[in-house]
């Protein structure tokens, strides 16, 4: 758990210091948002694993912390949104409005 905590905050250091730099991009803070609360959810899951049946009692706050970062990651489209950036970047390809649509694929320009 330890060495993911670490990976995320050097990744967010390393954007911090692009944005000071004026380097930043709309990819690199998505990279960073996407896999913070991706690694937070896992670290998450792995201490209510770790406390048994604890982990969903009242007496520790995992089972708060989980629900608030899935509200994050559901709610907000968080994953999605930003895999969609990020595959902008990479391809250069934009999806139009309307990807969320799920009757029917998405539409590229």
């Amino acid at each position: 758990m330890i060495s993911e905590i670490t990976k995320a905050q050097l990744l967010v250091l390393q954007v911090g210091r692009l944005k000071d730099a004026g380097k930043v991009e709309h990819q690199h803070i998505s990279m960073a948002k996407r896999n913070n609360v991706w690694m937070a959810l896992e670290c998450a899951r792995l201490s209510r694993d770790i406390l048994g049946a604890n982990g969903v009692a009242d007496d520790y706050p995992i089972m708060r912390h989980m629900m608030n970062l899935e509200s994050v990651k559901t709610y907000e489209g968080t994953h999605d949104v930003h895999a969609l950036i990020l595959g902008r970047a990479q391809t250069g390809i934009q999806v139009r409005k309307g990807w969320h649509n799920k009757t029917s694929q998405p539409e590229v320009d």
